[in-house]
Order: C-alpha cells, then sequence, then structure tokens
C-alpha cells in the first residue's frame, strides 16, 4: 500500500513539452481579419483556457503578422527633447507616444523590437497575465563582437506563468537580417527561451534579469562569438576557438574544434568581403573533429553555416 500511494504522489511530478500545434494553427488561420488589439485580445481569452496557450497565441500572432521594419541602429533610440509644463503634462506625451508605437505595429504590420515588444505587452496586461518589458543588449551580427554597448540595443518580454517567469523574443521569433534583407522565419527558440541560449545572445541590462539567467559579465559577452538559433538547434559545441575576435596575423590557417556535428551534417563558411563559400578540411575523432579554414587575405567577418543554416559569427583579423 505504502509503494502504490508513493507512485500516486510522484506521477503529477512528471512533465513533458506541450505541443501547441493547435493553438499556433488557430492562432495564424482565425485571426488574420481581427481589426482590434483589443478584439485580439478577446479572441485569444475565448479560444485558449490556459495562461501559456493564451501567451504561446500572442507570441505566434506577433510573428505571423508583423514583419521587421529594417531600421535600426547599435542602440535604441536617442532620448528626445520635449516641451511640457509639469510632469503630468510630460508622462502624458510620453504615453501618446508609446501608444503610437503600439498602433503602427499592429495597422502597420511593421516595427522594430520596441514596437514587438510594446504591442506583446499590451496584450497580455488585457489578458491579465503579468509580464515585464527586458531592456537589454544583443549581437546582431558579426560586427558586434568586441564592441562593448554605451547603450541598449534590444527589448524583448518576460512573462509569468504558473507563478514561473519566461523569457520570450516575438522579435527573434518573426524572422533574421540577411545580407539588409529581412527574412521571415518562425522560429519558436525565443518562446520560453532557455537560459543556455539566451546567455549567447542577450544581455539584460536589469541586475535582477541578469541574476535569472546567471548571465556572465558584458565584457565577456561582447567578446563571444555570435551564435545563432542553429547552434542550439545541432547542439554543438566550440571547443576552440572561444574568443569572437580571431588573430591570424602569423598563422597560416584558422583552426576550430567543433563537437556535436554528426558524420552527414554540412559545414560551410564564408568570409564576408570576399562572399565565396567554402569547404573546411577536416580531420579527428567522431565525437570532435578539427576544421581547418584558409586565412583570408584582410580583415573580415566569418560566418559558418550547418545544414545551410547559419550557426556562428566571428570577427577575423589578419593585419
Amino acid at each position: 500500500m505504502k509503494k502504490f500511494s508513493l507512485l500516486l504522489f510522484l506521477i503529477p511530478l512528471i512533465t513533458f513539452p506541450q505541443d501547441f500545434t493547435k493553438v499556433d494553427n488557430v492562432t495564424r488561420a482565425a485571426y488574420k481579419k481581427v481589426t482590434t488589439i483589443d478584439a485580439l485580445a478577446e479572441r485569444i481569452n475565448n479560444d485558449f483556457e490556459t495562461d501559456i496557450e493564451k501567451v504561446r497565441s500572442v507570441f505566434t500572432w506577433l510573428t505571423f503578422n508583423v514583419s521587421y521594419r529594417l531600421h535600426y541602429s547599435k542602440t535604441l533610440e536617442a532620448p528626445e527633447f520635449f516641451v511640457y509644463l509639469n510632469d503630468e503634462d510630460l508622462e502624458k506625451v510620453l504615453i501618446a507616444k508609446e501608444e503610437k508605437k503600439i498602433t503602427d505595429a499592429f495597422y502597420n504590420r511593421q516595427a522594430v523590437c520596441e514596437g514587438y515588444s510594446l504591442l506583446f505587452k499590451r496584450i497580455c496586461d488585457l489578458l491579465k497575465i503579468e509580464n515585464e518589458m527586458v531592456f537589454g543588449y544583443t549581437k546582431a551580427s558579426g560586427d558586434y563582437v568586441g564592441v562593448i554597448p554605451k547603450g541598449k540595443n534590444h527589448v524583448w518580454n518576460a512573462v509569468k506563468v504558473n507563478n514561473k517567469w519566461m523569457m520570450i523574443d516575438a522579435t527573434y521569433g518573426a524572422g533574421y537580417i540577411s545580407k539588409n534583407i529581412w527574412i521571415k522565419k518562425f522560429n519558436d527558440t525565443f518562446f520560453d527561451a532557455k537560459k543556455k541560449v539566451l546567455n549567447g545572445t542577450h544581455y539584460p541590462g536589469d541586475p535582477k534579469w541578469r541574476r535569472f539567467l546567471g548571465q556572465k559579465e558584458l565584457r565577456e559577452f561582447c567578446q563571444d562569438p555570435v551564435v545563432k538559433s542553429a547552434y542550439f538547434k545541432h547542439n554543438l559545441d566550440v571547443l576552440e576557438p572561444k574568443q569572437g575576435v580571431i588573430d591570424l596575423k602569423n598563422k597560416s590557417h584558422l583552426k576550430f574544434k567543433i563537437k556535436g556535428l554528426k558524420h552527414m551534417q554540412s559545414l560551410l563558411y564564408v568570409y564576408g568581403k570576399e562572399g565565396m563559400i567554402r569547404t573546411p578540411e577536416v580531420s579527428g575523432k567522431k565525437e570532435y573533429r578539427d576544421y581547418y579554414f584558409k586565412k583570408p587575405k584582410e580583415d573580415t567577418t566569418l560566418h559558418i553555416y550547418v545544414d545551410n543554416e547559419l550557426a556562428l559569427e566571428y570577427i577575423v583579423k589578419v593585419e
């Protein structure tokens, strides 16, 4: 009897990853003609029972309907100067500007990260789901490696569901930029993103969220290479080089030691200024292999692809 009781007690502790296929399909098919933010929140609230399903629906709607507007810089917009009579007047001006960003994202179906995050927050507020915007820093490309930011350049969301905080980045979930072109591609890696993923891609400005992620120091984060979704998708581990800036001044080639690549997977690389797709020479054991890249002629960025998906970016210095 005691053994049977113990088994019953343990069963509720067993959990399985949730399948959001139904939520995604309903959201994409049924909400195309929703005309107001309030109406969208009402539909989500009526169609789904649990908070996690509702939050997923918000994420899916944003990533499916809102495209990234190719107007960005290394920092968020600089503070503006306003003429106002008192603090109450200033608050009204700021609220109006925020409201415009939210409505622009919804009605124009275009936004930068702030628009995605503000609209995400508005819908969650209407659904009465606790949430916060997280301001911080990300490395969008290899050009950012080794650059210590002077200001925040990205914002995403934290949502509390079942008494647990999760981080969600609808901007990253909607697609990515390649050669100054927006590529729309749904990526749910950044829905309830794992801390391991965010530690390689996002740096919160608030110490509270850095502690939540167990994030390293900013300087160390900035010196790391840029890691993309394919890096985590294929469960890769670069044993060397660890730094994002590679100095080849006194070397004849570039050597990588990578763990996790399967035998049939392809690895290709491109130097930014050359544009030629190359295949490295390979040696080593099955568990991990050594990859030898040809030395570029000048300082450049290095883009590494696994199965034709961008996985890593570095800065290479030869002069």
